[in-house]
């Protein structure tokens, strides 16, 4: 794969069920439009009998959508509703079809609108979207950016990466009457003007995931207020009536993306802060169950070794559909409502703590295979559709019927593209560790080498990889590096334990399973050249680098990319800063000091190219700026690249022409430190 190729990687996303119809999201980077197109396809699939549908013929994709980018694609009985930008520099805006009539737009949202959810009654939709406070952000042509009022700040937490200053323009809900104004000649002949919003929130932090009851209550998630030079992280379920929002305490929990069960209870994926209000490390999200007519919260899933990703559940025959995050993979899986505890054990779902009856239809069960790392899902009649990426495709729609059988729906990656992508699939290694065998990959180019070397290493530190299509290891195999990554102690999807094993120490454990890894692939494939190696990383992955590099000369040359590299100041620069690191470096100066990649950086001596974004806010420029400063200072040959505009995601979401422009400046710097 060469750089230029990333307008190859077309995602299926977002799948939905439409009668005797699904449909699924495409998406992909155009870099001559320097922007990214997404569209719906649809196709048959009979909701009833599961043979018909292992049966059914591919090639059957139609498109559905014609926008430049749609998505959030919302389907009840006689309503669907969808978000479009209508070019490469438009905001999302929210449209609404019926029963026989083609979708309208509704809104004109300054910032755009970011979510929605339809009214069972069919009567009114609600969205979300950003409120700018007047004179800011172009509500008033007349004052510019840098002719605005200043800022008064007075909260412990005022940015959002990709986003920067988020108190002025707080997400707020609003709501849009959809009943037929009747037979007058704007019903009928048409006319510019837009329906009247009406602004349901005015919270003091941000509002999300509106939901409505089977009765059509209406609830979302938010945050609660913060308290005055400090951080609470909680957020919980609110009820919107109509004297505002009514606040579900859910205590030292909080609330991700929820979904109704009947008029008491409500099911959602959140997280416990056990310690304080700002305990966030290794938090396993799982699946719990609020009851409005007790005030109880019951945790369905176990806090130990169960973690869900935040897609919302899909409710069905008394279960609940969801993602698991499970060791290098993501996993469809269902969970039993009403049964009681379900752990995960020996790679299989069971009742830790049964408390009801679970016959084999609706016990705790991964329903799709690792290799499928899971995107999104829904239900077709007995049948669940799952969007997934794999190791050949950024993502595919799969069907898994009641029988538990497999039946790949599409070939978007070599059906939609004029040349398929040569892709390298990764080998597993792994290694011993206290906590058991750390796992990772070695992707190897075609020939017989002997091949240089780069290390790979994840951020987060709470994230993981997977064995999924990767832009960042086809591209570098493509130009004839090997590469080597792994999911190392503090890693997600091995548990709490391995989750927090860096709390603390957020170098050392990480650091020895990542080379552990290396050496395994080393011994084990003798066409790697041991004498050429590099290590690169991304965020936690290029503060791990940076501290690698500190401590390790075996490197020809390393890529340090939006690195948390100084604690000190990233706790009065980063949108995270003031509970990140001290739930994970601790309060105590020398400790911080110990886990600083600052404190020895006369030991690295080896060259360095720092990449970082004009906008991170999440890991702030002057991370990368100071860090680069005292690599030159210390006499060690460094370069600088600042992308400007983007933010902390520019390889995953970044401007198209950036993210070619990312991968041509380190294949250049591989090429001159490792040789091709």
């Amino acid at each position: 794969m060469k750089p230029a190729d990333i307008t190859s990687l077309i995602s299926c996303t977002e799948p939905v069920s439409a009668g005797e119809r699904i449909l699924c999201q495409l998406s992909r980077p155009d870099v001559e439009a320097n922007s990214y197109r997404a569209q719906y396809l649809a196709r048959p699939l009979p909701v009833t009998g599961t043979d018909s549908a292992v049966a059914a013929p591919a090639g059957e994709w139609i498109r559905a959508s014609h926008g430049w980018n749609d998505s959030a694609l919302t389907i009840t009985d006689d309503t669907w509703g969808f978000l479009r930008a209508a070019g490469p520099k438009e905001t999302p805006q929210l449209f609404v079809g019926t029963a026989g009539a083609e979708a309208r737009r509704l809104t004109d949202a300054p910032l755009g609108v970011s979510g929605f959810a339809l009214d069972p009654s069919g009567q009114r939709v609600v969205y979300l979207a950003r409120t700018p406070e007047e004179g800011r952000y172009g509500t008033d042509e007349e004052i510019s950016a840098e002719a605005e009022a200043p800022r008064h700040i007075t909260a412990a937490t005022y940015l959002s990466d990709g986003l920067g200053y988020a108190g002025d323009r707080l997400t707020q809900l609003y709501s849009v009457d959809l009943t037929d104004p009747g037979l007058t000649a704007e019903s009928l002949l048409g006319g510019d003007a837009l329906p009247k919003s009406q602004q349901l929130t005015d919270h003091a932090e941000d509002v999300r995931d509106p939901q409505f009851s089977p009765a059509g209550q209406l609830s979302v998630v938010a945050g609660l207020e913060q308290p005055a030079g400090d951080v609470d992280l909680r957020s919980h379920l609110w009820l919107i009536t109509g004297e505002g929002m009514e606040r579900i305490d859910l205590g030292m929990r909080s609330a991700h993306a929820h979904a109704w069960l009947d008029e008491d209870r409500i099911a959602f994926i959140g997280i416990e802060h056990r310690e304080s209000v700002i305990d966030f490390v290794a938090a396993l999200p799982g699946l719990f169950i609020h009851d409005r007519s007790t005030g109880q919260t019951t945790r369905v899933t176990c806090d130990e070794t169960i973690e869900l990703e935040g897609i919302r559940p899909v409710i069905a025959d008394g279960c609940a559909y969801v993602v698991l995050t499970v060791d290098g993979s993501q996993r469809a899986a269902r969970i039993p409502l009403d049964a009681g505890t379900v752990s995960l054990a020996d790679g299989e779902l069971t009742l830790a703590e049964a408390t009801g009856a679970s016959g084999a239809e609706s016990a705790p069960a991964l329903l799709s295979p690792p290799e499928l790392i899971v995107t999104g899902l829904c239900r077709h009649g007995e049948q669940l559709i799952v969007t997934a990426a794999t190791v050949t495709s950024p993502g595919e729609i799969f069907a898994i019927d009641a029988a538990g059988r497999l039946t790949q729906l599409s070939d978007f990656a070599t059906e939609l593209v004029a040349q398929p992508l040569d892709v390298i699939t990764p080998q597993p290694v792994s290694a011993p560790t206290p906590l058991g065998d750390v796992h990772g990959w070695v992707a190897i180019p075609h020939g017989e080498g002997p091949f240089p070397v780069v290390l790979n290493i994840h951020g987060g530190p709470f994230s993981q990889y997977t064995e999924a299509l990767f832009d960042e290891t086809q591209v570098l195999t493509g130009a004839g590096y090997a590469v080597v990554y792994a999911n190392p102690r503090g890693s997600n999807g091995r548990g709490r334990a391995w989750g927090q094993a860096v709390q603390g120490d957020m170098a050392a454990p990480a650091h020895a399973d990542v080379l552990a890894i290396l050496d395994a692939a080393l011994a084990a494939h003798p066409q790697l050249d041991g004498s050429r190696i590099g290590v690169q990383g991304g965020s936690y992955g290029g503060y791990l680098t940076a501290m690698i590099l500190n401590a390790e000369d075996r490197f020809a040359a390393g890529i340090v990319e939006r690195g948390y590299l100084d604690p000190t100041t990233f706790i009065g620069t980063s949108d995270i800063g003031r509970f990140f690191s001290e739930e994970y470096s601790g309060r105590d100066p020398e400790r911080i000091a110990a886990q600083s990649p600052m404190t020895d950086i006369e030991g690295n001596t080896t060259p360095t190219l720092v990449i970082h974004s004009e906008r991170d806010f999440r890991c702030p420029l002057e991370q990368a700026q100071r860090y680069y400063a005292a690599l030159q200072r210390a006499g060690t040959h460094t370069e600088l690249l600042i992308f400007p505009g983007e933010s902390h995601g520019l390889s995953r979401t970044g401007q198209p022409r950036h993210r070619v422009q990312r991968f041509e400046h380190m294949l250049n710097w591989w090429s001159t430190h490792l040789g091709t």
